[in-house]
């Protein structure tokens, strides 16, 4: 640290708040900006802030970040938010990787909220500028369905987001537990796999008294579906195991195959040095 430097640095609190944590402060006051951070060299000299930078699931995350925009949200400010929020996840994983010891990187879907918020001065605490539970208001969009929707589409075209995240979650620290009123505030979901065929099922069809019949027969169609999978499943693991049965077996029959064919290219050598030997014991012997 330079000798103009102020000691706020040492031992403060540098808290982030990206969206899905329900941190209601993006960035602490006095705190540098990630940007900031991530531009620091990688072993700054007598810096002893302790840094808190928190994160939630994606669904929650695209809530607050929607909520923040003027209703109706432009696509280019939307699409700004989205970069900015991808590259605050990728921020976060190179300050980990780079301060293990001294920054903390915390889903707070998964836990750590009661820690931070004994880490967090009264005064901030008092403003109620952070709140341990997760808002559950959410856009008025649709059901959760329509949510989970919304961002598989969100990340078909952005995939550089999820990986973003899934890095954070890499090298996220393991705080805590998540409290009881957390439950629904959770990511339930892996956004790597593709949409239950019954969630589908729930979105192209409405329950209404008309189709209620109709959604029950397609719901036992798609239980059917899902045995029949499963069945698919464990005929091709069966199939799998029978195909590595009979390649070890045809490795043993190749060796067997090609120590004989060796044999057999020895034999006419073998044999002539057998009747070598013979007529030698037979001019010794007469």
């Amino acid at each position: 640290m330079h000798d103009g430097e102020s000691d706020s640095e040492h031992n403060a609190l540098w808290l982030y708040g990206l969206p899905g944590s329900g941190v209601a402060v993006p960035q602490a006051a006095g705190a540098p900006s990630l940007e900031e951070l991530e531009l620091r060299p990688a072993e700054p000299a007598g810096l002893n802030a302790r840094i808190w930078i928190c994160y939630g699931s994606l669904t929650q995350g695209l809530v607050e970040l929607v909520n923040r925009l003027q209703p109706p949200p432009q696509a280019a400010e939307l699409e700004a938010e989205l970069e900015r929020w991808q590259a605050d996840f990728s921020r976060a994983a190179v300050l980990k990787r780079r301060w293990r010891n001294q920054v903390r990187l915390v889903n707070l879907c998964k836990g750590g909220a009661e820690l931070l918020a004994k880490e967090l001065p009264p005064e901030l605490m008092g403003g109620r500028q952070f709140s341990g539970a997760a808002p559950h208001e959410g856009p008025q969009a649709g059901s959760e369905v329509y949510q989970e929707l919304a961002i598989r589409a969100l990340l078909e075209c952005r995939p550089g987001l999820l990986n973003a995240w899934l890095d954070a979650e890499h090298w996220a620290d393991a705080i805590g537990k998540p409290a009881a009123d957390q439950g629904a505030w959770q990511e339930p979901l892996d956004w790597r796999r593709p949409m239950l065929l019954e969630r589908l099922v729930l979105l192209l069809w409405r329950s209404d008294g008309a189709g209620e019949t109709g959604l029950l027969e397609l719901q036992e169609r798609c239980a059917q579906l899902e045995e029949q999978l499963a069945q698919e499943r464990d005929h091709g693991a069966m199939l799998n195991r029978y195909i590595k049965q009979m390649e070890r077996e045809l490795d043993h029959y190749l060796a067997d195959h090609e120590r004989a064919a060796t044999l057999a290219e020895r034999l006419p050598l073998l044999l002539q040095r057998a009747r070598q030997q013979l007529g030698t014991c037979s001019t010794l012997h007469p």
